[in-house]
């Protein structure tokens, strides 16, 4: 395969990696939009704190079986100028939408087979994507069907639940002070305060910087509806060790899109589609996910997305 650089023309020029397969020819294509948080092209923080390389190994993964790959560092990462706690979900979903076109626009690949592809907050802007833009494929990779907003509540509700329940004083001063509804008060406090405000960026408590827009933006957005708008094939997978999403959301695809979908949960994965053999646990969730950052990919969950890329959109051609 043959990875370049690229550059997107735009008021604040996109930078990514372009991923072609060996062969010549022109060839099925996937967008890869990353999740929430100062993650790179590749999945990665400029801190050094979360190198996952989530993003390139799942490029050069579908490169393997004949894909045009792109990923795309989102704004403040990466080589991209700019401050990410000022972007909203409109940004997000514009600079997706400039990668989609460029990927149509390329000589390598099969305009009527490109497929949008989106991890954690990504499958969020995968849906706009496929709800505006009419890819032939949409992939919902450790997320789906819920908004942010709505994936944040459930995640505070696991956590509350988790706490609670802690073994001998730790749990019970959990319990005496209330902590889920003290928690859950001052989290609706401050997310009031964002959605209300007009501003891309505000003060809580005096210091501290939080994304208004970012969070008002997401608030705004019916990802239920949006997928009632969706005609093209849908893929979906989450593993059951996943903290930070609701398997049971993936239920409701048979009642929102329009054509043919399938969706997986998969035993012992957590939020990167590695394997985790550890008990599911909000409150440790970075720990393990530390842990897992060196393991392969959960092979059953790459044998799922093989098979659905094949058959989808390979033909005769065989994945290698």
């Amino acid at each position: 395969m043959l990875e370049t650089e690229i550059m997107i023309k735009s008021d604040n020029p996109i930078y990514g990696s372009l991923t072609i397969p060996a062969e010549k020819g022109t060839f099925p294509a996937v967008l890869i939009i990353a999740g929430s948080g100062p993650l790179d092209r590749n999945g990665n923080d400029r801190k050094g704190k979360f190198q996952t390389n989530l993003y390139r190994d799942l490029a050069h993964y579908m490169a393997k079986l004949g894909f045009v790959t792109l990923r795309y560092d989102k704004i403040g990462t990466g080589k991209r100028d700019g401050d990410l706690l000022t972007v909203g979900l409109s940004d997000l979903v514009a600079d997706a939408k400039l990668a989609f076109s460029f990927l149509l626009s390329h000589p390598n690949v099969d305009k009527e087979k490109v497929i949008v592809c989106g991890h954690s907050e990504g499958t969020i802007i995968a849906t706009a994507i496929a709800e505006t833009m009419n890819p032939a494929g949409l992939m919902l990779l450790a997320g789906g069907v819920d908004n942010l907003i709505e994936a944040l509540a459930k995640q505070r509700q696991l956590a509350y639940k988790e706490l609670l329940a802690q073994p001998g004083f730790q749990g019970w001063l959990n319990r005496k002070l209330k902590v889920d509804i003290k928690g859950e008060k001052q989290t609706q406090n401050l997310m009031n305060k964002m959605i209300n405000s007009d501003m891309d960026v505000i003060k809580f408590q005096l210091f501290f910087k939080q994304p208004a827009k970012y969070f008002r933006e997401h608030n705004q957005y019916n990802v239920r509806a949006a997928l009632k708008n969706v005609s093209c094939p849908v893929f979906a997978i989450q593993g059951d060790k996943d903290p930070l999403v609701d398997n049971q959301a993936l239920t409701e695809l048979a009642d929102l899109v329009q054509g043919n979908y399938e969706y997986h949960i998969i035993p012992d994965m957590e939020h990167g589609l590695k394997n985790q053999p550890e008990p599911k646990n909000i409150l440790n969730h970075k720990k393990l996910f530390k842990k897992t950052l060196n393991r392969p990919f959960k092979e059953e969950a790459l044998e799922k997305i093989t098979t659905w890329l094949a058959n989808n959109f390979l033909g005769e051609k065989t994945a290698k």
